[in-house]
Parts: structure tokens; C-alpha cells; sequence
């Protein structure tokens, strides 16, 4: 969980091909497409590496010296969504599992995504799933952005007795 100052905007990145012609007649011309994260609902959002996805976290008040709005990217790194039908058990108290991207106005009692007590509670659909119903506005807000990642380990003989190492992670740019 990361939270930031008021006045921000997170805008989704996507890479898209340039169609063929005169503007791209080597057929090697691509474009990035963004798309302004609006509410909560709206950005319940997952990885795509066919696109580039990535989002960027921006300052509506500070530009920079080439007058574009200051703030930084978060760049997915490898990652992979639980590999769990939609009624798993554990999707029921951890349902923050099934995006990779959430984004919410900060409030000091939404500070776990799975809910204040995720083991030792048996209710579900607590936390981020639940908060997100509000659909509250994130333009010009104090966000949190909550990036959660994964990955899908399966067992080789080789792990045994020691799996190695497999490394996961994303950058802030």
C-alpha cells in the first residue's frame, strides 16, 4: 500500500500497433493510449503484457520542465493471477486476489486488503472487494494504489530438497 497527496490521477498506459499507411509504412509504429482511472469500480484493473499495460500516478498541480504532469509509473513485473476457480475457499476472504491493480481514496480504517483479521475471520468479502462497492471518485484524490502480484510455482523434481530461487517483483519509475 502506498498513499499519496491530494490532487492526483492515475491513468492507465496501454501500447497499440499504428494501422499500416503513410504514417507507418515500415509497419513498426506503435502509439500509447491512456485511460483516466475515474472510480473505484473503473480501476479494478489486471496486467497485460501484450499491451505494456502499465499506470501512472500523476500530480494535477506540477508539471515538469517540458510541461507534462509530474509523477511516476508503476511497471508490472512478471506475474499471475491465482490459478483458482472463482469459488475457491481462499478467494472468499482474499478476493483483493483477483485483480492485480486496485486503486482506492485513502481512509485510516482500510489498511489490510483482505480485511482487518483475514485468518482468524470467518466472514467474507471483507476489504478491498468491499470497499471498492463504494465507487467513490479518485480524481483529484488521496489514493492508495495497491498492486498485488504473484507467482505459480510447480514442483520439479529438481526443487527437492531446496526449490531455487524464482524472483518477482514490479518498479516504481
Amino acid at each position: 500500500m502506498v498513499s499519496f497527496s491530494a490532487f492526483i490521477m492515475v491513468v492507465e498506459v496501454n501500447l497499440k500497433v499504428e494501422e499500416p499507411g503513410k504514417d507507418n509504412v515500415h509497419n513498426n509504429a506503435f502509439y500509447a493510449e491512456e485511460e483516466l482511472l475515474r472510480s473505484e469500480l473503473q480501476a479494478m484493473r489486471d496486467c497485460n503484457p501484450l499491451t505494456a499495460r502499465h499506470w501512472i500516478v500523476r500530480n494535477t498541480r506540477n508539471v515538469n520542465r517540458t510541461g507534462q504532469l509530474t509523477g511516476f509509473k508503476l511497471v508490472p513485473g512478471s506475474n499471475c493471477l491465482p490459478l483458482a476457480g472463482s469459488e475457491a475457499k481462499f478467494l472468499r476472504r482474499a478476493a483483493f486476489l483477483k485483480h492485480n491493480l486496485w486503486v482506492t481514496p485513502y481512509a485510516h480504517d482500510e489498511m489490510y486488503p483482505g480485511g482487518e483479521f483475514p485468518n482468524q475471520n470467518p466472514r467474507v468479502g471483507e476489504g478491498l472487494a468491499t470497499w471498492v462497492k463504494q465507487n467513490r471518485s479518485l480524481e483529484e484524490a488521496d489514493v492508495v494504489l495497491w498492486y498485488v502480484f504473484g507467482v505459480i510455482h510447480i514442483p520439479r523434481l529438481e526443487d527437492w530438497p531446496v526449490m531455487p530461487v524464482d524472483r518477482i517483483g514490479f518498479m516504481l519509475m
